[in-house]
């Protein structure tokens, strides 16, 4: 009976790998096909290509190369909404901005899309993360370490602070790019800011495709946002691309 147990585990086990792996093939296959697509000029085969990539994995290439695609399709409000999610997931990635400054222009846009502060910029929100759970161990190392072990570290003190240093640094970072998650992109050509989630509320003001708004909350198939000018109010969910939705 326990070896029919193991048997069974290591065969699940052995699925799930297979699994992984035909499902990363596919994913690759489909992103070496838009690029061959979008290369030919077939923008069209080339977004549902790097569509289908995204439903398996957020990648900051995949999404600047279908904002990419959809550029060259006119889509300008949605290719600035992958643009911003390539930047969020890669801050590196210089060209995204580039391009979502374009994007700005071609829409006759008087906003700028907004940019992660220092020191979240410098690396992702993953690696961010990364550097967060390293450091944390190595100020539990530094500072406790005689409370477990016999031997002493050189330097403990000044190293146990210079970690909490870069883990705050770290922890700064990973709200601010949480913070960057809340921004978004109208994406009907027209969109009243309503006084209240409802569509029969009055709109204070108009806003326009390609807009960048911050979400603060969400309520009956509307959110509560804030534009780049301070004004509040309520648009409809399906009015805007929301860069927490992956």
């Amino acid at each position: 009976m326990p070896f029919a147990r193991l048997f069974n585990v290591l065969f699940i086990g052995l699925c799930l790998l297979g699994s992984s792996r035909v499902q990363a093939q596919s994913v690759q296959e489909n992103f070496l096909k838009g690029n061959i697509a979008y290369g030919n000029g077939q923008y069209g085969e080339a977004e549902q290509a790097y569509r289908s990539v995204l439903g398996e994995v957020q990648s900051a290439e995949v999404h600047y190369n279908l904002g990419n695609t959809l550029a060259q399709q006119g889509k300008w409000s949605e290719a600035a909404f992958h643009y911003m999610k390539a930047y969020a997931l890669n801050p590196n990635l210089e060209a995204a901005r580039g391009n979502l400054m374009l994007a700005a222009e071609r829409m006759g846009l008087s906003q700028e899309y907004p940019q992660l502060a220092t020191p979240g910029r410098l690396l992702s929100e993953r690696q961010w993360g990364g550097v967060a759970a390293v450091t944390f161990w190595l100020i539990l190392i530094f500072f406790f370490h005689r409370e477990f072990f016999r031997f002493r570290i050189p330097l403990s003190k000044t190293l146990g602070t210079i970690s909490l240093l870069v883990f705050a640094f770290a922890v700064v970072a990973i709200m601010q790019h949480k913070l960057y998650k809340e921004w978004a992109v109208v994406s009907s050509s027209l969109v009243s800011l309503r006084v209240a989630p409802t569509e029969q509320s009055p709109g204070e003001s108009v806003l326009v495709e390609g807009d960048p708004i911050r979400i603060i909350d969400q309520q009956k198939g509307f959110f509560r946002v804030m534009t780049s000018s301070g004004a509040e109010g309520f648009i409809q969910q399906d009015e805007v691309y929301s860069l927490g939705n992956d």
